[in-house]
């Protein structure tokens, strides 16, 4: 895992001021090593005192270590210009996928995809954008033919918490890890003694120290925050994955197989 992916973990813990040090860093890093210390500083609104125990505290002897560490790694091509769209979005989407695969356990979503297949019932919880990433979920969990639900709305996500039991998966999404309902009704449904999961981008968020298990992906905010691109993409870039790993699986694959047919033969009709 390099710097960049450390300082996104953590990040919960970091103080407001740590925060902003590290908003910059994740969002301009490559800029840094140009700057000393006291640029940085100014730049940023902190101490150089701050700074120095931020470096210690993400792992780095002091400053001078840091921007090693963050020469070191292989950043996207820049985009020769402001106008060259395609290579912009091109280069955030590519580095969500790089800082993705660090994050990612392949074993653990082979695992997540036993407990999907094992489950009586499944409910996707997401509230917002990540309420469209539900619904996209649950389609194509339908489509394999499993007994799945997206919930996008607050009050019936804590209803439903309240009726599970230690058959079903609730798999939840908020890649800040702390949106309160979701935050809450995974709460109320380990009570219940269902199994949750979440997709997240930090680990020792609220969300992810109380699920039973977690997949971290890429928080895109860290990559690109002036421009209005998919927040959602590292969440569905894991979910592809997961989704590969079911259809390897030859019943669920007949499945899908036999759902684009009978939509195929719907549409001939039309």
């Amino acid at each position: 895992m390099d710097i960049l992916m450390v300082i996104q973990q953590l990040y919960p813990k970091f103080s407001k001021k740590e925060q902003l040090i590290a908003n910059y860093i994740l969002q301009a890093g490559k800029e840094i090593k140009n700057m000393n210390i006291s640029v940085l500083a100014s730049h940023v609104g902190v101490s150089n005192g701050t700074i120095t125990h931020f470096c210690k505290k993400i792992g780095c002897n002091n400053f001078a270590d840091l921007k090693v560490q963050l020469g070191g790694l292989s950043h996207a091509t820049t985009p020769a210009t402001e106008d060259d769209i395609l290579a912009q979005v091109y280069n955030f989407y590519q580095a969500v996928i790089e800082r993705s695969n660090q994050l990612m356990d392949i074993k653990f979503l082979h695992r997540m995809a036993g407990q999907i297949t094992k489950a009586s019932r499944i409910f996707i919880y997401g509230i917002g954008s990540s309420g469209l990433t539900a619904n996209e979920m649950m389609l194509r969990l339908l489509r394999m033919g499993f007994n799945v639900q997206s919930i996008t709305d607050s009050h019936l996500m804590l209803i439903n918490s309240s009726l599970v039991n230690e058959n079903d998966l609730v798999i939840a999404i908020s890649t800040s890890g702390e949106t309160p309902v979701i935050v809450d009704a995974t709460r109320i449904a380990k009570n219940n003694n269902a199994k949750v999961i979440c997709f997240t981008s930090f680990s020792e968020s609220t969300l992810a120290q109380q699920v039973d298990s977690y997949i971290l992906v890429s928080n895109t905010l860290f990559i690109d925050k002036e421009r209005f691109v998919n927040s959602q993409f590292s969440v569905m870039y894991a979910f592809d994955m997961l989704c590969m790993i079911l259809l390897s699986n030859e019943d669920l694959n007949r499945r899908m197989q036999m759902t684009i047919h009978t939509i195929l033969e719907h549409n001939k009709k039309e």
